[in-house]
C-alpha cells in the first residue's frame, strides 16, 4: 500500500485549500459536519493508493507508474498491438502518477496479462517494489531484450 500525504489549511464553511491552489470542500470528502476548528488550521490529509486497484483492470487501469516515460512505452507498445489506451495522471503533493487506461473492457485482461502476467509479456513489476527514485529494472530488462 502506497500513503501519499498533502496539507492544506481549512477556511469557514468547510474548505481546505491544498498548496493555496486547490481547494476541497468538506462534504466532498466527509459525510460529517465539518468540525468546529477556526479558520487557518492546517490539516493533514492522507490517500491510501492499493497496488492491486492498479493491476485489477478496475475502470480500465491495468497499471501505473511514476515515470512518464514508462507509461509511454508501454502505450506505444499496446498501440501496435492495436489494444487502445490512454494515459491519465494524476498528482498528489509533488507525486505524479501515470495511470495506464485500457479504453475497451474486452481487452482489460489481455493488456494485464501482457503487462506482468505472461512469460512472453513484458514481465514487469511495480515502482513501488524498488526504491523511491530507482528506475523500474524490470522494464529496463525487457528493453535491454533479457
Amino acid at each position: 500500500m502506497i500513503i501519499l500525504k498533502t496539507k492544506g489549511v481549512y477556511n469557514e464553511g468547510g474548505e481546505v485549500v491544498i498548496n493555496s491552489v486547490k481547494t476541497i470542500h468538506w462534504k466532498d470528502i466527509s459525510e460529517e459536519i465539518p468540525p468546529q476548528i477556526p479558520a487557518g488550521t492546517s490539516i493533514t490529509f492522507e490517500m491510501a493508493l492499493d497496488e492491486n486497484e492498479f493491476l485489477s483492470g478496475k475502470n480500465g487501469i491495468v497499471w501505473a507508474t511514476y515515470d512518464s516515460r514508462q507509461a509511454e512505452i508501454i502505450q506505444s507498445t499496446f498501440l501496435a498491438q492495436q489494444i487502445n489506451c490512454e494515459i491519465n495522471n494524476i498528482s498528489f503533493d509533488n507525486e505524479d502518477l501515470f495511470l495506464i487506461i485500457i479504453t475497451n473492457k474486452i481487452e482489460v485482461q489481455d493488456a494485464i496479462d501482457f503487462i506482468w502476467k505472461n512469460n512472453d509479456g513484458l514481465r514487469l513489476k511495480p515502482d513501488w517494489h524498488y526504491g523511491k527514485g530507482e528506475i523500474n529494472k524490470s522494464l529496463e530488462q525487457w528493453l535491454s531484450g533479457h
